[in-house]
């Protein structure tokens, strides 16, 4: 005889119970290989090269654009030359 306390189908006394059961893992079943095949195609769309490309493309060029934006803020953010100054020397 099996122990009832580890048997998880234990609340199956009639054929009603039984067939609301199959359905019950048939439904899960389902659902697994649903979540499963959209899993699959958000990964498909991730690494379509069409995607793929631009954004190593643009993980590879942020560090680039940064440096030259602080570079172009400095620039513009020195004051100018004092020309009278410049003129005495």
């Amino acid at each position: 005889m099996t122990n009832k306390s580890n048997n998880k189908y234990s609340h199956i006394e009639s054929f009603e119970d039984f067939e609301n059961e199959k359905m019950k893992l048939y439904y899960q079943v389902k659902f697994s290989e649903k979540k499963l095949a959209l899993k699959y195609i958000e990964l498909g769309m991730l690494l379509s090269p069409a995607r793929l490309v631009p954004m190593l493309v643009s993980e590879w060029l942020q560090p680039i654009i940064t440096l030259f934006k602080n570079f172009i803020g400095q620039f513009f953010s020195r004051k100018p030359h004092d020309s009278s100054k410049e003129q005495a020397e």
